[in-house]
């Protein structure tokens, strides 16, 4: 039998007791935190709207954009510390829960890049049809959100737009994450330029594949070559991608003249930042309006590389990077504030 530890349990309970308090969460009683719904097509979004009691109507709110994967209003608790620290700053925030999650109406595997963007549009609509007419609106996303945001990029209400590890072009994308879980796996060499041949030509035929169809995708023999992962057997999923595959931020971005700052981790494993940095240089529509930047020691999401065990149950805002933070928020205070809305 083990041996009973009350020292871990201890520090068990006062971790329980701090998540049940939400002693991680300072400003609770500086802020109207309250859950809202909003339609969006045929869907019903829970959301959570979070506005600071000094909030005024020159002070911005901020919509967060998920990036990939089933994500509730605090993306898993990610959010968090990023809505506490906008707060402090007299940002709101307003963030919903994807199709399907919690509970919200749909499913965010079923959807495209435009009909999440249609949801930011229909966030938007509500903000102004329920007491925020005049305040300048704008978005922080994450990620995949760079393909929401070029579906919005001549949206007159957006005053600005923050990205963090932003992707370029989904097949690209796809190449680069390829050549990293062959590094990862000892199967190539890091300085193998060559490689790069063949993970093209791989890449080009599961693309042809995956447009091809489920069975078509599922029957070929490709998957069996030693650089190949496993197929996806999940037709959900297999939809979304295929649905979704050809998303690429160039002729959005070209439309783009609110200011936009784009934020990478020098860590990151999941982004190839030095093509979207050079995609997003060569694309914006008003390069003098785009800032880029990359964070030291930060990983995809701007988190540290290295966090500590309590990360696994909530974060908060010294599990990221140094700088990170201070760098969206510095940012936001030059372009948010002084934003006012030009309606059409």
């Amino acid at each position: 039998m083990s041996r009973w530890n009350p020292t871990f349990f201890t520090a068990f309970l006062l971790i329980l007791l701090c998540l049940l308090s939400g002693c991680h969460n300072s400003n609770q009683e500086l802020v109207e935190d309250r859950v809202i719904t909003f339609s969006s097509g045929e869907n019903t979004l829970h959301a959570r709207l979070v506005v600071p009691k000094v909030h005024q109507s020159n002070d911005a709110i901020v919509l967060l954009i998920h990036g990939d994967g089933a994500m509730d209003h605090s993306a898993n608790g990610y959010f968090e510390p990023i809505i506490t620290t906008l707060n402090e700053q007299r940002y709101a925030t307003l963030s919903w829960s994807k199709p399907g999650i919690g509970n919200s109406d749909g499913d965010w595997l079923a959807q495209t890049m435009s009909q999440r963007a249609e949801e930011v549009r229909s966030a938007i609509r509500y903000l102004r049809q329920n007491g925020y007419p005049d305040n300048p609106i704008g978005v922080v996303g994450f990620s995949q959100a760079s393909w929401v945001l070029a579906d919005l990029g001549n949206e007159p209400e957006i005053m600005f737009a923050a990205l963090i590890g932003g992707a370029a072009n989904w097949r690209e994308q796809s190449k680069y994450t390829m050549w990293l879980r062959l590094i990862e796996e000892e199967q190539i060499h890091p300085d193998d330029t060559a490689v790069w041949q063949e993970i093209e030509e791989l890449n080009e035929l599961e693309y042809q594949l995956i447009k091809a169809g489920f069975n078509d995708y599922l029957g070929s023999d490709l998957h069996l070559h030693p650089f190949m992962a496993q197929p996806l057997e999940d037709e959900a999923r297999f939809r979304f991608v295929r649905a979704n595959i050809d998303s690429d931020v160039s002729l959005g971005f070209a439309q783009i003249r609110f200011p936009m700052l784009a934020l990478f981790g020098d860590s990151d494993i999941r982004v190839d930042i030095e093509h979207s940095q050079q995609v997003f240089t060569n694309t914006v529509g008003a390069p003098d309006k785009l800032t880029q930047k990359v964070i030291s020691n930060a990983s995809h999401s701007l988190l540290k590389t290295e966090l500590p065990m309590r990360a696994a149950l909530y974060l908060t805002e010294d599990d990221f990077a140094p700088g990170a933070l201070d760098t969206l928020v510095e940012w936001l205070n030059t372009h948010a504030h002084k934003a006012q809305p030009q309606r059409l």
